[in-house]
């Protein structure tokens, strides 16, 4: 892992690497960041509301048929129970914890994937795609800056749009970084005198002395510029720099490439990597949609655990897999519909005590002990990333507002 520690004046933001496009002036005279670490987050959401019964918290006592898993159960014996279909990530039970208790009450697909991917009940019902409250990765991008400062690292990387990644009152800089774009790959600075950012691109490729003589005129831009502009980023991207054997691990292609890809961002030194793995909104016939949906990415999640763990990543990589709720019993087209009373939730790494089971639920999946939600899953990863409780950041009116705002407990 890198070591990385700078303040956010002493470096300049670059657009192209996951920053938005800022004026210079906002690029470099931004809010202070804190000392960082090595410290990461993988957040994979399984879009559309994964399904408990066939996931991470199967049911393992008698239940009426309506309510048991479609495919076979498969335990561990820390008590973790899974759908049959994740016979490879059962295996690696002494590294994970499942919470079984994590309820937040929101059913509509938008507002509960805004609520989790933020800590906060969006206010604004019918929209929330002007929230007034930053996604998780943004908050994390803001408190240790937007960019590595030696390898130009977009701190916050997304692999598909998911509701509430927005930066909201913390501004542009702190937008993920979009890898599918594949301009994005090309470093690139805006400058808002420049209104043409090809033409500003151009100057760049073309002409490095450009930046080389503007470095001039500011007086704590022009190493750690070069670091970013001209850095290394770019090979953290290339998944062919990967043994053919790894590949093959995690899966060629789909979320098996998204998951290698966000091991090897957390390498590099960014810090929460987003892999969108939808089409969980099975409301009919469930168990063939399982069946095409499940094994890549119980293959996937298999490989990134252990390696983390072999690599020796694991305590400062925390990994954690859900989505916006969970599903009811069956229902008369064999498939299950929107439940909130339970969210599926499964954690590995982070330098936390695994192998176990968090909450309990009854036989209908209403909590009935430690009941979870998602300001906790905020203050855990503020907890992870050893960030103040109480950090504020200032919103455009000019009032602070705490980054996590409520009274969060830290779930592992």
């Amino acid at each position: 892992m890198l070591d990385i520690r700078t303040n956010r004046r002493d470096f300049i933001r670059v657009g192209g690497l996951g920053l938005g496009y800022l004026s210079l002036s906002d690029a470099i005279f931004a809010e202070d960041t804190i000392s960082s670490n090595d410290k990461s987050v993988v957040w994979v959401w399984l879009g559309g509301g994964p399904t408990q019964f066939e996931t991470f918290h199967a049911p393992t006592d008698p239940v009426p048929d309506t309510h048991s898993s479609v495919s076979d159960v498969v335990t561990h014996s820390n008590g973790l129970a899974f759908g049959g279909l994740f016979k490879n990530l059962i295996k690696r039970g002494d590294n994970l914890t499942a919470v079984n208790s994590f309820s937040h009450g929101d059913s509509s697909h938008r507002q509960a994937t805004h609520w989790m991917m933020t800590g906060h009940r969006n206010p604004k019902r019918e929209t929330t795609a002007d929230s007034e409250f930053p996604g998780h990765g943004a908050i994390i991008s803001s408190v240790f800056g937007s960019n590595h400062p030696k390898n130009g690292m977009p701190a916050y990387v997304k692999q598909g749009k998911i509701e509430g990644e927005q930066p909201a009152f913390l501004g542009g800089a702190n937008k993920p970084f979009d890898p599918s774009n594949k301009e994005n790959l090309i470093p690139k600075v805006a400058i808002d005198r420049l209104k043409d950012r090809k033409q500003l691109l151009g100057l760049f490729d073309s002409k490095r002395k450009f930046f080389s003589n503007q470095a001039n005129s500011f007086e704590k831009i022009g190493d750690q510029a070069y670091n970013v502009v001209l850095g290394n980023a770019k090979d953290a991207f290339d998944l062919d720099q990967e043994d053919e054997k790894v590949r093959e691990r995690y899966g060629k292609g789909g979320v098996g490439d998204q998951m290698l890809l966000a091991r090897r961002l957390a390498q590099f030194g960014s810090k929460f990597v987003t892999v969108h793995y939808g089409g969980w909104d099975m409301h009919g016939n469930i168990k063939k949609a399982l069946e095409g949906r499940v094994p890549p990415i119980d293959k996937a999640l298999s490989a990134f655990v252990d390696d983390i763990y072999n690599m020796g990543m694991s305590k400062d990589v925390l990994l954690v897999v859900t989505g916006e709720f969970g599903r009811t019993r069956l229902n008369a087209n064999s498939g299950r519909d929107h439940w909130p009373s339970i969210t599926p939730m499964l954690l590995s790494g982070g330098d936390y005590e695994h192998g176990r089971v968090i909450g309990k639920a009854d036989k209908g999946y209403y909590p009935t002990d430690q009941k979870i939600g998602p300001i906790d899953l905020a203050a855990t990863l503020f907890d992870h990333f050893s960030i103040d409780a109480k950090i504020q950041r200032m919103d455009q009116a000019g009032r602070p507002r705490y980054l996590l705002d409520g009274d969060g407990q830290v779930i592992l």
